[in-house]
């Protein structure tokens, strides 16, 4: 009778071991899915969850890292007691019976609790809050002399593990919102201004300036009248002035200024580099400056508008505060502001594409990687083909990229940068890269 009893005992202890697992697992996954909301009464004073087991859930939120080593615990208490069982009662190989039962944990003790607890958080967070506290407090001794055993060999090597139980990394936040995301309870805007926030820490001011080809600036000979006449039907508001080229700014122009200054008739006709207290100090800024730190930067001297300069103190470009802004929120356009379509289609079979188009923007419409090592923009990209700095010459120039197999025709020339383009399908049976005339 005692042979009998013995591997049924067994048995049984297996079975409620899966169960503890399971509901551990449950409890967490339900715990870790809970917003505020769900913990605070709503608009009519009612709560989704009552006392005392809204205590014990808040108690388990602030103590996700506890809650998490139980779950651990469990699930190898469980393999490890289901394994044995399986080689001691029906004496199956050690191999088969560890498989078997890892299964078996990972079918009942994990996936479908954590679906349950998912599809059902507030729920299942109320009612196993009770018993998971208890088999919480159960495993606590034993985790922590197993994660003390653990520490040992980190704190030998200079690293703390105890300062990580409370932090969240940034991979785990946006886990989280993707995870968020997918099953409706944040939307697609929410979720891609939260990953671009998260982003500005791995951009550089040069990525998101305007170059120093497209900065509307004032020389500072221009009288303040002919700067206003300017300024009004502008679509800025500040504007650079240098002495001599762009690479020697001495200030900043804005229009509130101006128009108080043109209320002072004396000072219409004269130069806006010589009027008094007129110009306003500049921010100067290196390019690899991150984006985040010039916020702050920017915030701090509440000052709206940046210089971007290069190792040899050139003019690179210019960063507002809307730049950075829109890297969080997408393009903002007020009414005075006229939005440039860089690519657009131009008849069957052709498109019109500006050569300061980003060139992530043209592998999306042309569905084909481009090599983005060396340039930002398609114009580099072309000029890097074309051998040579673009010159007026080169209007009704083709360029045949076999690689994309998309054939470039440019319309116009800006300065030293490719204009406008028109781009095509490459007729079947050109196999090599070429530059040539149309």
């Amino acid at each position: 009778m005692e042979d009998t009893m013995d591997p049924l005992l067994r048995i049984c202890v297996c079975i409620i071991l899966v169960l503890i697992d399971a509901m551990q697992t449950a409890y967490y996954t339900a715990v870790t899915s809970l917003s505020d909301s769900d913990l605070e009464p709503d608009d009519e004073g009612s709560v989704r969850i009552r006392e005392p087991a809204l205590t014990r859930v808040k108690n388990a939120r602030a103590n996700t890292y506890t809650l998490m080593c139980s779950v651990w615990f469990w699930q190898l208490l469980t393999a490890a007691e289901g394994t044995a069982v399986l080689v001691g009662v029906w004496k199956v190989s050690r191999f088969l019976a560890a498989l078997a039962f890892t299964c078996i944990v990972y079918v009942l003790g994990r996936a479908l609790p954590y679906i349950s607890a998912r599809l059902a958080d507030v729920k299942t967070a109320g009612l196993l809050s009770a018993p998971c506290r208890i088999f919480t407090a159960v495993s606590v001794p034993f985790t922590w002399i197993l994660n003390f055993a653990a520490s040992i060999p980190l704190r030998l090597i200079g690293a703390d593990p105890g300062r990580l139980k409370d932090e969240v990394t940034e991979d785990e936040i946006l886990s989280m919102v993707n995870e968020g995301h997918e099953q409706g309870s944040i939307d697609e805007d929410e979720a891609e201004m939260i990953s671009n926030i998260f982003e500005l820490d791995d951009k550089q001011a040069e990525d998101i300036m305007t170059h120093r080809g497209d900065i509307d600036a004032f020389e500072s000979s221009v009288t303040l009248d002919e700067a206003i006449q300017y300024m009004v039907d502008a679509p800025n508001s500040r504007f650079p002035v240098y002495e001599g080229s762009i690479d020697n700014i001495i200030g900043a122009l804005y229009l509130k200024d101006a128009m108080l200054f043109h209320m002072k008739e004396q000072y219409n006709n004269q130069s806006i580099g010589k009027i008094p207290h007129l110009l306003r100090e500049v921010k100067f800024i290196p390019e690899t400056l991150n984006v985040d730190e010039l916020l702050c930067q920017m915030q701090e001297s509440r000052k709206q508008m940046a210089i971007v300069v290069n190792e040899y103190g050139e003019t690179s470009g210019l960063v507002t505060m809307e730049d950075i802004l829109e890297e969080i929120v997408g393009n903002i356009l007020d009414e005075y502001d006229h939005e440039e379509k860089l690519i657009a289609k131009a008849g069957e079979g052709h498109l019109r594409m500006n050569g300061k188009a980003l060139l992530e923007d043209v592998e999306k419409v042309l569905k084909k990687d481009i090599n983005k090592d060396n340039y930002d923009t398609l114009s580099g990209y072309l000029t890097e083909k074309l051998g040579h700095i673009p010159t007026s010459e080169d209007r009704g120039r083709e360029i045949d990229d076999a690689e994309l197999g998309y054939r470039f025709r440019i319309l116009s020339i800006n300065g030293t940068m490719i204009g406008w383009l028109d781009v095509s399908k490459i007729a079947r049976g050109i196999q090599d890269t070429s530059v040539g005339r149309a």
